[in-house]
């Protein structure tokens, strides 16, 4: 008899919530696939959240705890993890796991299920939202979101994350693209985003309708869930509680994540590819606004978005055109005063 494929886990800790952490072990621990190691990897809690850490999963050997003296945040501390599992050559399917959510028991057993008839790279489902308390916010995140990741492709995948981290799936011959992660200044993108990309780039992505993971949602979500996050309507009523200011933002992170993605492959890139978020091409956003009519057309749901980082983009280049006369400027003074003292 075969013996069932090992599935890593990795579950990023940052001075959980021991209640909601309790219930995410436990989900885990009710998991229908057994054969599975959970690398807990701390964010440099607190002494006390530690010991509760340790005291939760004493008496189950597939929890291990790694505890680290410095803070990376969520983005290098999910990176860090990975470096753990693939110390173990018998996993050969990763997941990853907040310090807050419940899974569904059926979770690991589906998706691995899923990953290896379609013979994809990456396998994610929908998830459920829930409050504080447990209680059912909405059946479907990516219906309440406004999400198609159906429709996904490497240019709307760089436009619009549709792959929540909790609940993906993928194959481990994936991490010699992943690994190591880019590096970012300020966090701008999370792990998944990034794992994602490479997946779509490297093969197939699989999507289940099927909500795999109660996801929750409280004040201290690093990422949470908006409602039609990807429509006009909402990309306008952000930017009036926000009183109207333009950062330019959210354009930078896209031009810093579609630039890392680039560096990456390069040489896999179809020759005609054209990065559509590119600062050092003067374009005023017409990569942008044709990623807004793809997404229009096939049904991705993300014009709203695609719209503000246009907007970004003028706005960027026009700023660009201003340096560029400013430094030119000082030059046609001088030549002015030369020609008039000739």
């Amino acid at each position: 008899m075969p013996i069932p494929e090992k599935i890593g886990i990795v579950l990023a800790t940052y001075n959980p919530d021991l209640k909601y952490f309790q219930k995410q072990i436990q989900s885990i621990q009710n998991q229908t696939w057994h054969n599975w190691v959970c690398h807990i990897v701390d964010d440099c809690s607190q002494p006390e959240y530690q010991t509760a850490i340790q005291k939760n999963i004493e008496n189950d050997s597939r929890f291990v705890c790694h505890f680290h003296s410095h803070n990376l945040r969520h983005y290098h501390n999910f990176e860090r993890g990975l470096q753990y599992c693939i110390e173990d050559p018998k996993i050969t399917a990763i997941a990853f796991s907040d310090q807050d959510d419940i899974w569904i028991p059926e979770k690991l057993e589906v998706l691995l299920k899923k990953l290896r008839l379609e013979q994809a790279l990456l396998v994610h489902s929908d998830l459920e939202l829930i409050n504080s308390d447990d209680k059912t916010i909405n059946h479907s995140t990516w219906d309440f979101e406004g999400r198609n990741p159906e429709k996904a492709t490497v240019e709307l995948l760089l436009l619009r994350n549709v792959v929540t981290g909790c609940s993906l799936l993928f194959c481990t011959s994936l991490i010699a693209y992943v690994l190591p992660f880019p590096q970012q200044d300020e966090i701008g993108w999370h792990h998944d985003w990034w794992v994602a990309l490479v997946a779509i780039q490297k093969g197939k992505i699989g999507h289940i309708r099927q909500p795999l993971v109660r996801y929750r949602l409280h004040t201290s979500n690093v990422v949470g869930a908006m409602q039609n996050a990807g429509n006009f309507y909402t990309e306008l009523m952000l930017w009036f509680q926000k009183k109207y200011r333009i950062t330019g933002k959210s354009y930078l992170i896209h031009s810093n994540l579609s630039k890392a993605f680039e560096a990456r492959f390069y040489q896999k890139l179809d020759s005609n590819w054209s990065n559509p978020f590119d600062n050092r091409r003067l374009d005023f956003g017409l990569g942008i606004l044709e990623l807004c009519y793809q997404s229009w057309k096939v049904g991705y749901r993300s014009e709203g978005i695609a719209l503000r980082i246009w907007i970004f983009k003028i706005l960027f280049d026009i700023q660009q055109i201003k340096n560029y006369i400013f430094k030119l400027l000082p030059k046609f003074t001088a030549i002015k005063s030369n020609i008039q003292n000739k």
